[in-house]
């Protein structure tokens, strides 16, 4: 399923088969979900949020290059004809209702109750915690988003900021149940005790060369014994961090580099080298780590109950997926179809005929509309 939307922490990657038709008197609707109507009116109010805050569709578009690993962005907002908004950008939002739904109905059928005051407030913490990774990750680039997590939320409306919480909160009390692992503080610190080495400060040194074969050239030697901070002052082509012997600071699990970095050294202990990681422009990077610093639970709890969400994501995929499957949905089709294929399923928009079949594409809409609705793009 596609997930150029995706406000929850965690998203639900599923298919969607969609179920028996449903009847004429259900085509007001945007789509029904297991019986359970999404309105037209609250898709097109969405819709409208949506397509005038530029800073949310900055970070919409950064979602998607992340999630697509900058093959793609978000993609046109607005349609061919004037004040209409594209297929493709209102199927993919409808797209996301209908996940929330989802989630929503099962975590009603598991008797979680609603939210109390307490989990919405760290749900919203956890929502400005991602929206803030999403953002730290295009930082410094030509889709860089000049606002943070906290200030998108406080932009929008107040009742559809509130409906993202919610739904975060309804889609981490499913991965909770579903998962095993359970998010209040005391069962936060018991996995932290079991994992405190995943959350060590890590200080961190670097030898950027120009191509691969330099790098792996330059790491036999280290590996045979050449002192690091020697060599990066003499071979790195990193002139920021060449003439201090290669260092690129300590990274704290707070910090919004730390799972970048993570992910590149791995478990490695201090003195330990990287295999040569590519790098921009053809270059590769030989990492060691000079340090590392137990991190105190208190100063990171947030940070764990994110490790903990994405362990429990992991570990309920079979049944997340079970729940989709089964589910029995219908989508207006001025938003598109349904498809069910394993590599590409969700709401699939309508296919717009070429403008040259056209006459007066845009005297289908009227001039003084005022508010965005679908239409071909």
């Amino acid at each position: 399923m596609r997930r150029a939307f995706a406000p929850v922490l965690i998203a639900i990657v599923v298919a969607v088969i969609a179920g028996a038709a449903v009847g004429a008197s259900t085509k007001p609707s945007a789509a029904v979900v297991n019986g359970e109507k999404i309105s037209e009116a609250s898709v097109q109010a969405d819709l409208a949020t949506l397509s005038t805050n530029p800073g949310y569709l900055c970070y919409l578009n950064a979602s998607t290059l992340i999630r697509t690993g900058g093959q793609s962005g978000l993609g046109p907002v607005a349609g061919a004809g004037e004040g209409t908004l594209s297929t493709g950008f209102s199927s993919q939002w409808l797209d996301q209702l209908i996940t929330n739904t989802l989630v929503m109905q099962r975590v009603a059928e598991l008797g979680v109750g609603e939210p109390t005051s307490t989990e919405l407030a760290a749900a919203r913490q956890d929502l400005v915690g991602s929206i803030n990774s999403t953002l730290a990750q295009v930082s410094g680039g030509q889709y860089a988003c000049a606002t943070t997590g906290a200030a998108l939320l406080a932009s929008l409306p107040a009742s559809y900021a509130d409906a993202q919480v919610k739904a975060q909160a309804a889609s981490e009390a499913l991965l909770s149940s579903l998962g095993g692992l359970k998010l209040d503080t005391a069962s936060l610190e018991s996995y932290f005790n079991a994992h405190s080495s995943d959350f060590d400060t890590i200080c961190v040194s670097g030898i950027l060369l120009a191509d691969k074969a330099t790098a792996t050239s330059v790491r036999a030697d280290l590996a045979a014994g050449a002192d690091f901070a020697t060599t990066a002052q003499a071979k790195s082509i990193d002139s920021a961090s060449k003439a201090s012997g290669g260092a690129l600071g300590c990274f704290s699990p707070n910090s919004a580099q730390y799972q970048s970095v993570q992910k590149d050294v791995g478990s490695l202990t201090v003195g330990g080298l990287t295999q040569p990681l590519p790098s921009s422009n053809g270059a590769y990077v030989i990492l060691t780590v000079t340090q590392r610093t137990p991190t105190s639970f208190s100063s990171i709890e947030s940070i764990v109950r994110r490790s903990v969400l994405a362990a429990d994501a992991t570990r309920a995929s079979g049944a997340a997926s079970h729940l989709v499957r089964t589910a029995h949905v219908w989508v207006n089709p001025r938003y598109g179809s349904w498809s069910s294929g394993a590599a590409a399923s969700g709401v699939v928009a309508p296919q717009s005929p070429p403008v040259s079949w056209i006459p007066n594409a845009a005297a289908n809409v009227p001039s003084s509309s005022t508010t965005p609705s679908v239409g071909a793009g």
